[in-house]
């Protein structure tokens, strides 16, 4: 069969795909005719899992998808095609982030296509395992870095109704490059640049106060733009304005709000921490275990340990996190005791612009949470039954960006 590559890409499914693709196809297409591809062959995943012991839980899986591709020559030619771009470290990342994974014509379940991306970054298995132990990692915290990209599998069906198949390619290249580890209760991404549209500032006395800066907002201070903030009557642009003496600015309030009342500092009192594209440790929370506040000071501590034994260069500004567990809004629904909010209460929180949809994606495990029947939601635990009657209301929970600085000092970077 005869492809190029735009008849290819309309063949699977995949609505886009990186430009570069273009210069290698071509390449890809010819050593494929020659030798075929490796990962359509089930003794490939055998041979990793012997190396690696990555497959504890779904090498069956694998083997059987392996199998399926292998059936249909388009699938196995776009499955190369994948394989070299992911092979190409120093483009992968940015391969991914222009790829979509291939779907069937009437978006039937396959799983051929749907394991198509999960196959795919088994190729970048000994890469990753090479990078960890040149950093020197313990095993138990490579091999866990490894056995992490087969959970892919696990969310992929518990937001399908246990149907099987991959869609988290882009999100495990923070793993297979080191970014994202494991640590006690939650996962730190390390060389993460803070993306809060502020600038923090603190004075001698230790007093922090943030300024909205390259912002638009609502007229309530909240982001223009986000779900149910559209109306652009009285809205206001932010940004921090300097002179030779002061800083000048909006802003923030305790519920990541921006006041309309500007208040200026002086450089003689307070000095600039922490702006857009500083580096921070950006905190993920995996949904397995409790939030409580020892399990996440445990995780602190961790990181604190983990950075000064392995990355000792590693400077960063704060940490970081951008989820819907740290809209305020959830202390009224769940109550200002719970794990929800104290976890949230950590952090000093900025507005974004949010349609909202994070809880049906990761409460509720809908795979796609813009087209959710709010009506038809489950109500078995009190978090859900909360977020339903408060979205049946008109009413959100935001993604929030926000950040917190540790009152301890190492090697002059705060942790």
């Amino acid at each position: 069969m005869k492809f190029t590559l735009e008849s290819l890409m309309q063949t699977v499914g995949c609505a886009k795909y990186p430009d570069r693709w273009a210069e290698i196809f071509d390449t890809v297409m010819r050593d494929f005719d020659k030798n075929g591809c490796p990962l359509t062959d089930p003794a490939y995943y055998d041979r990793l899992h012997r190396q690696y012991n990555a497959f504890p839980l779904h090498l069956a899986t694998y083997k059987e998808a392996a199998t399926a591709v292998g059936r249909s020559e388009p699938l196995s030619r776009l499955l190369a095609l994948l394989v070299a771009s992911l092979s190409a470290s120093e483009t992968a990342w940015e391969d991914v982030k222009a790829f979509s994974a291939p779907k069937t014509a009437d978006g039937s379940p396959d799983l051929a296509t749907d394991m198509l991306t999960g196959l795919a970054i088994c190729c970048q298995i000994p890469y990753m395992h090479d990078l960890l132990t040149k950093r020197r990692l313990p095993e138990d915290v490579i091999l866990r870095s490894v056995q992490v990209l087969e959970k892919g599998v696990d969310q992929y069906a518990m937001r399908h109704d246990g149907i099987r198949g991959y869609d988290l390619l882009e999100w495990f290249q923070r793993n297979i490059f080191g970014h994202l580890y494991r640590i006690h209760r939650l996962e730190i991404e390390i060389f993460a640049k803070f993306s809060g549209r502020a600038k923090v500032f603190e004075n001698d006395e230790g007093e922090r106060i943030a300024l909205a800066h390259d912002i638009t907002l609502h007229r309530s201070g909240w982001a223009l733009g986000a779900k149910n903030y559209t109306d652009e009557a009285g809205s206001f642009y932010a940004e921090v304005q300097e002179n030779e003496t002061d800083w000048m600015g909006f802003p923030y309030d305790d519920r990541g709000f921006v006041k309309k009342t500007a208040v200026t500092l002086s450089k003689d009192k307070w000095h600039l921490v922490l702006e857009y594209g500083d580096p921070v440790v950006s905190l993920h929370i995996p949904a397995d275990g409790r939030l409580d506040a020892e399990s996440v000071d445990e995780t602190l501590a961790g990181t604190k340990e983990f950075l000064r034994t392995y990355f000792p260069d590693y400077t960063y500004k704060a940490f970081y996190c951008n989820s819907w567990l740290l809209d305020p809004r959830l202390a009224t629904l769940v109550g200002p005791d719970s794990n929800i909010a104290k976890f949230g209460k950590r952090f000093a929180p900025l507005t974004a612009k949010s349609e909202g949809n994070a809880v049906f994606r990761f409460v509720f495990l809908k795979s796609d949470p813009k087209s959710v029947d709010i009506t038809t939601l489950p109500e078995s635990t009190r978090l859900e039954r909360a977020l339903k009657a408060h979205y049946l209301a008109g009413k959100c929970i935001y993604e929030v960006k926000g950040y917190f600085f540790s009152s301890e000092q190492y090697n002059g970077r705060l942790l």
